[in-house]
């Protein structure tokens, strides 16, 4: 799921919002969040 949500951040179609949600869901951790933001 991480490489998923990683890639599309990357493309642009999610948004830093969209992020929390995923970490509110448990899709990924906040570690993994900031993770995805940093390599943007």
């Amino acid at each position: 799921m991480l490489s998923y949500i990683k890639e599309y951040y990357n493309m642009k179609f999610y948004k830093k919002e969209d992020l929390d949600i995923f970490v509110t869901a448990k899709w990924i951790t906040v570690q993994e969040k900031e993770n995805i933001i940093k390599t943007q």
